[in-house]
């Protein structure tokens, strides 16, 4: 790999890592063994599982600090891209995965359920609110600049993003019919804290702002959100466990599974590349687009390795987001309206057009669909970073987006 100058993040070789190993021990009869550290893992994939979303909120969160250098003109080139891409890439992927699946001819057998992660309760909900309140009593009473200050409204930070996702999945009977998406409702609640703490220190919103997502720049202490986007490497890391978990649904449909991570995030990424740059995006801007098909523990490490820079990557993350909550809302509509009714395509393509969003969209309705969705979008994700660590793809995605390297 060394000599070919392909470069993969290592929470991917990590995955890889263990994916291997657990079915490394099955196929060596060892199988007890692979269960039994499943098993031991199954705790913290649950809680991983559990708490997904707070991981990428936070690039939403900030994302007012990114976009206040764009042009309305620039903003709405995106909005284009976002809003027919998800359409397109939906559709693609259908389209292959059907032709791959009237080309494999393998039956669909009954698949298991997979689980749902148990609900909030109150006691996290009145746990959050007392934590945002003592901590606000603090910053209240700490001196400007001091630690107990930035500590103080850190965790009355952290303490509304943890709340506002709370909230957002068990809000009141009355508020539920209105309340927006949990990732939504988890961005407007952090932002509200971000508000709160900027008034009682007086420092304002966005000089507060500044300081949730940091990631140790100039030396600057890390944020609460820089503790939240950290986990995204456990985030990939999880993948080995539930792709192992779905192995036999997986050599069972390898060709439509795997063609269809293959086909659809390489087709995904070469034709928003190049209707981003069809539309006058900046190749900075373009490239940071690229990825919006892709989870967001994906989507940034692929747009930094294709040369964006940092302070577009809450772009890259905001694109992600966006074309997962467009998918939550229309995949299922638009797979209806465009005659695809066979639950393996269309939980491939749902997944491979707007990843776990639109996964967890599936998971009240389409019971027979959903397995094939939450492996489809891990492995989506691993298709684009392996294509994006590819020297003559880097490239070739780099040339649509009319960024060349200097010699």
């Amino acid at each position: 790999m060394a000599a070919a100058d392909i470069k993969f993040p290592p929470s991917l070789l990590g995955m890889f890592g263990i994916l291997g190993g657990l079915w490394g021990l099955s196929a060596s009869g060892n199988l007890a063994a692979a269960e039994s550290i499943v098993a031991a893992a199954a705790p913290a994939l649950k809680w991983v599982g559990r708490y997904l979303p707070l991981f990428y909120v936070p690039a939403l969160v900030v994302l007012p600090l990114a976009v206040e250098a764009l042009s309305s003109s620039e903003l709405s080139k995106i909005g284009i891209v976002l809003g027919l891409g998800m359409p397109f890439s939906l559709f693609s992927a259908g389209v292959i995965v059907l032709g791959i699946r009237r080309l494999a001819s393998v039956a669909l057998l009954p698949v298991s359920p997979v689980p749902k992660p148990a609900p909030f309760t109150m006691l996290h909900l009145v746990t959050c609110a007392a934590v945002a309140l003592g901590s606000a009593a603090a910053l209240s009473q700490a001196t400007p600049g001091s630690d107990l200050g930035f500590y103080a409204q850190q965790l009355h930070l952290l303490a509304w993003t943890v709340g506002g996702l709370i909230f957002g999945s068990i809000p009141p009977a009355l508020l539920a019919p209105l309340m927006p998406h949990p990732v939504v409702a988890t961005a407007v609640c952090a932002t509200i804290g971000v508000a709160c703490a900027g008034q009682l220190t007086g420092e304002g919103y966005y000089t507060t702002l500044k300081t949730y997502l940091t990631k140790g720049k100039d030396g600057k202490p890390k944020g609460s959100g820089d503790v939240l986007m950290s986990f995204l490497g456990v985030v990939v890391l999880t993948f080995g466990f539930h792709i192992y978990g779905q192995r036999a649904l997986l050599v069972r449909h390898a060709a439509e599974i795997v063609g269809c991570a293959a086909i659809s995030s390489l087709l995904s990424m070469l034709v928003t590349a190049s209707a981003a740059r069809a539309l006058g995006l900046t190749p900075d801007l373009t490239l940071a687009l690229v990825p919006r098909s892709v989870t967001v523990a994906l989507a940034m490490p692929i747009a930094q390795q294709l040369g964006t820079p940092e302070s577009n990557i809450p772009i890259c993350a905001a694109s992600v987001l966006v074309t997962g909550l467009v998918g939550a809302v229309l995949c299922q509509r638009l797979l209806t309206l465009g005659g695809f009714v066979d639950p393996l395509v269309r939980g491939l393509a749902t997944a491979a057009s707007c990843h776990g969003f639109g996964t967890a969209a599936l998971a009240a309705t389409e019971p027979a669909a959903l397995p094939f969705a939450a492996l489809g979008y891990g492995l989506t994700g691993i298709a684009a970073s392996l294509w994006a660590a590819v020297p003559a793809v880097q490239s070739m995605l780099k040339g649509l987006a009319g960024k060349h390297d200097s010699v």
